[in-house]
């Protein structure tokens, strides 16, 4: 699919952004009273770490969401402090955008996550994320789809994106789970971005090959995650592994989202397909060596790209 000429700007959407919170705890002991040592907060949300991502890359964004009382204020400020060009757009609601936990610790308990629900929508709430989607989506170069919806959400609402963004030939970029991926997948989105649990569990087998050949006959790229294995970009009958080796990882949570917005700026930025797969593998990479969540650094990205392995075997 060819990138819209008179776009200006990624349309990404975050249906359920949060507060990522990184705790530090000691030896947790359950059934006791545990006390947290150090606390860090950060905009959060799959496609906030898209859009942060997009934006340290100098992609200008419009990051649509229900941002939820004081919660989601302070999620929209800190995007817009931390990055000029990212505009946020989308309903407020009365209820609280989520809180995210990942606590750090020495014992069994580190590197657990424990995520929030977010608010409470509703069919008024639906249709008005929707008006504002149509109203945007005219100008943008591509659209990115990250995560969950809040509760109330029919499980419907990507495939109705999906199909909106078909119609004004903007490629949409999908990262999902459950009913959400499940009814999206019927519009054919452009490229789907999924780890190689969630693949194997969507399509109930335990072969990669075959798992990869269902989703690949419903969209036109396919990017999967295999955890320190890297990145398997498929399109058509190419296949490109990407990998990068880091000494040191402070954390993943957002990987896979910076790994997202390297492949959607790879292919704004029109390189190849070799040079999109690079670019992706080396922004998730880029988002594990500090210890901020879910959120990368360009001089990073810059240097990793020259550390780049293709093997050729998957």
């Amino acid at each position: 699919m060819k990138i819209n000429t008179k776009g200006k700007y990624v349309l990404v959407v975050c249906p359920n952004p949060s507060i990522d919170i990184y705790a530090t705890v000691g030896d947790f002991q359950v059934g006791s009273t545990n006390r947290i040592l150090n606390e860090e907060r950060f905009p959060g949300g799959k496609g906030v770490h898209v859009a942060m991502a997009l934006a340290e890359l100098g992609v200008d964004i419009v990051l649509l969401g229900f941002w939820g009382s004081g919660t989601g204020q302070w999620i929209k400020n800190q995007c817009h402090e931390r990055f000029q060009n990212i505009k946020c757009i989308g309903p407020e609601l009365e209820g609280w955008s989520r809180s995210c936990y990942t606590f750090k610790s020495d014992g069994s308990f580190g590197d657990t996550e424990l995520l929030g629900t977010g608010p409470q929508i509703d069919k008024k709430d639906q249709t008005q994320i929707l008006d504002v989607f149509v109203k945007h989506i005219s100008k943008a170069k591509a659209v990115a789809l990250s995560g969950s919806w809040p509760s109330g959400a029919k499980g419907n609402e990507y495939a109705k994106m999906i199909k909106i963004a078909h119609s004004s030939s903007i490629p949409a970029f999908l990262d999902c789970t459950g009913s959400q991926l499940e009814n999206a997948l019927v519009e054919n989105p452009y490229c789907i971005h999924l780890n190689s649990s969630e693949v194997l569990a969507f399509t109930d087998t335990d072969n990669f090959e075959s798992a990869k050949d269902q989703i690949d006959k419903l969209c036109e790229v396919v990017a999967i995650t295999n955890g320190a294995k890297g990145l398997y970009y498929f399109k058509g009958n190419n296949m490109i592994h990407s990998n990068v080796k880091i000494e040191k990882v402070y954390s993943t949570v957002g990987a896979g989202d910076c790994l997202l917005a390297g492949i959607i700026a790879g292919h704004v930025k029109k390189l190849d397909d070799k040079g999109i797969a690079n670019l992706g593998a080396v922004c998730g990479a880029a988002n594990c060596i500090h210890p901020e969540l879910g959120i990368l650094k360009r001089k990073d990205v810059e240097r990793l790209l020259s550390t780049v392995e293709n093997p050729i075997n998957p």
